[in-house]
């Protein structure tokens, strides 16, 4: 009988532990949400203008943020617009933004992979450390008039398991009206 009661308090208190790290859902707004821990901090900054919405929770071994950028606001004149007509105007836009990555983040580019989520195209980068390992995994969408990006890195434990049950909480909201192809063709812009 002894050996039965440290076992139930042993049992007991990591089910009160993990019932204490279950997360929810997140909403970013009624297009994307993922599922995070109960402890997240949520901001909302503007930079050079532009508003970002930004999630983000970090552990011991990894930090994961998630943020909403404003692509392109309603007052940019339509004939500076760079909001994709098409999937090739779509891409070119996708390799703009994989080229300021690039060049922000503080890790050495491993690779790209289009990837398609709920039918939308968006794009999977890797990045390594110095001793060639995965530090940073990266994937974006552009969904509307907005740039959804989330981030994960690890400098110590790239875990892949955790780094995908993560991404693949990611959904993608197919009952409301989305596009990926919200701009006009530089022929039409020009006509205007």
């Amino acid at each position: 009988m002894k050996t039965y009661i440290p076992l139930f308090i042993l049992l007991f208190n990591y089910m009160a532990f993990s019932q204490n790290n279950e997360g929810s859902t997140y909403k970013f707004d009624s297009i994307v949400s993922l599922s995070v821990p109960k402890n997240f901090h949520k901001t909302d900054t503007l930079v050079d203008g532009v508003k970002i919405h930004q999630i983000r929770f970090k552990t011991n071994t990894y930090n994961f943020i998630a943020q909403k950028v404003l692509f392109q606001d309603e007052s940019q004149k339509e004939s500076l617009s760079r909001l994709p007509y098409d999937e090739t105007s779509l891409l070119d836009e996708y390799s703009r933004v994989i080229a300021g990555m690039k060049n922000k983040i503080p890790y050495t580019f491993k690779n790209k992979t289009l990837v398609e989520k709920e039918d939308f195209k968006g794009y999977n980068l890797k990045f390594v450390n110095k001793l060639d390992s995965l530090a940073y995994e990266v994937e974006f969408y552009l969904l509307n008039k907005n740039l959804y990006t989330f981030y994960y890195a690890s400098e110590t434990h790239f875990d892949a398991q955790v780094k995908d049950s993560i991404f693949n909480s990611i959904k993608i909201n197919t009952h409301y009206d989305i596009s990926q192809y919200l701009g006009k063709p530089p022929k039409y812009r020009i006509a205007m």
